[in-house]
């Protein structure tokens, strides 16, 4: 790819060029080009190079999911806080806060993802504590 490519958003044809080669690469879990084009339009609505979607998003039901590691990022990019109290792959509990407004505590753990219905999910399986 040009430099250009990577300083300014890139064409439909373009997009639809690295959708397909992210597919091909099986490296970011998307299944189809469409769903590699799909992200690529929302980074782009969101101001960023298409090619950050692989690494960020998921698709999830169907659905695009920001990835939780790249949500914590930008919440701590935004200036956001985190406390941690537990992190293993039985239970999760953290403070969150943020200059511009309060602070929340969230406790997480297999009962409540159990009685969501997501704990036999792939994702819940590989990874619980994220």
């Amino acid at each position: 790819m040009s430099q250009e490519l990577v300083t300014q958003q890139p064409s439909i044809s373009d997009m639809e060029r690295m959708a397909t080669a992210i597919v091909k690469s099986s490296l970011f879990g998307v299944k189809t080009g469409d769903q590699a084009l799909a992200l690529m339009i929302v980074a782009a609505a969101e101001g960023k190079h298409p090619g950050t979607v692989a690494a960020e998003y998921h698709i999830i039901q169907g659905k695009a999911s920001l990835r939780s590691d790249a949500m914590l990022a930008r919440f701590q990019q935004a200036g956001g806080k985190v406390e941690w109290h537990e992190h293993t792959d039985t239970q999760v509990s953290a403070t969150f806060s943020h200059p511009q407004g309060g602070s929340l505590r969230v406790d997480w753990d297999m009962k409540r993802a159990k009685a969501a219905g997501i704990d036999g999910q792939d994702n819940w399986k590989k990874s619980p504590r994220q």
